[in-house]
């Protein structure tokens, strides 16, 4: 446990720390920037004469608790920075049976793999891991309207890469704010994008458990969340990942019994070949025939294997708290198939889905997807 430097005389508006060693701390006095009432602001980073500012301060794993909650994070989780054994063989066979299809940035190459479940070959002298979850959870409506597709919960709203990325930026000007010792230099971070181990990680820092549909589940908001994380040089506490009692799949097989293609092969294993998800985000153009015919409604995405969950009942089902990523901020639940078919300019595409997550699959992936889904409705 390292020691914690603290401020005396906290103000309303300053977060609670612990007064451990008075005396060692650095004060600096700062003249107004602002008309606030004085104190120390730790949104803004406005220092206020009457309250010293310590440029010595050891940072714990509660003050990025803290400071996380203040930037918007639901979950918050630290962990060590050592590879994970048993995930590494995990990830190691999944691609050994090439479920990985096409996506071929995922290929075992050593360099790769390395990068992807060690750490510290992030390009830092990695510690510790922020295992971080924004909740993303917005009910169905009752059907699909005729002449429509859906789009998957996660999509519906702004781009979540952009909305938890701002997150962690403000995340981190609160860090480096605070504890100016603290310098950006000492922190990495990926949102769904970096060669990381993420779900492992957020169970290995006791945000949840790994389900047998390979989704990280919580306790408190059960699987609906996205997860971003921070390798830091600093050494952290890290979480007891047993310390909060998750639950477990036990004999339930809800979500291998639903899938429409038979993707979840066993135990949190998912053949990408046979995955909705896969077909119409990373593959669209070229979906597989027994796959396609069986897809009745995604336009992009799936939800079937986290809609079927016990674990995503009505009282872990809350809704997002995050109004960015609600329908009404991106394309909404549900698309026309007559007005993505009738679209023949890249520009037309960007006007409906500039700043979402639905230009992934690009205009021709996503008219693509719009001909098989209008097709399956027609039976």
């Amino acid at each position: 446990m390292l020691p914690v430097w603290v401020l005396s005389g906290d103000s309303a508006r300053q977060p609670p720390l612990r007064a451990v060693r008075q005396g060692h701390l650095t004060a600096q006095k700062n003249q107004p920037t602002c008309g606030c009432l004085g104190g120390f602001d730790i949104l803004s980073g406005c220092k206020q004469p009457g309250l010293p500012v310590y440029s010595q301060i050891m940072i714990t794993s509660d003050d990025i608790k803290q400071l996380a909650a203040r930037a918007g994070f639901d979950l918050c989780g630290i962990c060590s920075a050592e590879p994970i054994p048993e995930a590494q063989a995990q990830f190691m066979a999944w691609l050994d049976k090439g479920y990985q299809a096409e996506m071929n940035w995922m290929a075992p190459e050593e360099q790769n793999l390395e990068r992807r479940t060690d750490p510290s070959r992030l390009g830092i002298d990695a510690k510790s891991v922020i295992m971080l979850a924004v909740n993303y959870y917005q009910p169905n409506s009752d059907s699909v309207p005729v002449g429509y597709g859906q789009v998957s919960r996660y999509a519906r709203g702004r781009d979540y890469h952009k909305v938890v990325e701002n997150k962690i930026k403000k995340l981190l000007k609160l860090i480096t704010t605070r504890f100016p010792d603290t310098t950006p230099e000492k922190f990495k971070w990926w949102v769904d994008y970096g060669p990381f181990m993420e779900r492992a990680y957020a169970a290995k820092a006791g945000l949840g458990f790994l389900g047998k549909n390979g989704m990280l589940i919580s306790r408190k908001f059960g699987s609906w969340l996205f997860l971003a994380e921070i390798v830091t040089t600093l050494e952290l506490e890290p979480d007891d990942p047993n310390a909060v009692n998750h639950g477990r799949c036990a004999k339930c097989t809800k979500c291998i019994d639903a899938c429409p293609t038979g993707a979840i092969v066993s135990d949190g294993v998912v053949d990408s070949s046979l995955c909705f998800s896969y077909w119409t985000v990373e593959n669209p153009l070229h979906t597989s025939e027994s796959v396609a015919a069986q897809n009745r409604h995604s336009l992009l995405g799936c939800d079937i294997c986290q809609e079927v969950c016990p674990h995503n009942n009505k009282h872990r089902s809350i809704l997002t708290a995050h109004d960015e990523l609600m329908p009404d901020h991106g394309v909404g639940e549900f698309l026309s198939f007559e007005k993505i078919l009738s679209m023949t300019t890249r520009e037309e595409f960007l006007e409906m889905t500039a700043g979402t997550a639905l230009t992934r699959p690009k205009l021709e992936g996503l008219q693509h997807t719009a001909r098989i889904v209008k097709e399956n409705r027609k039976t």
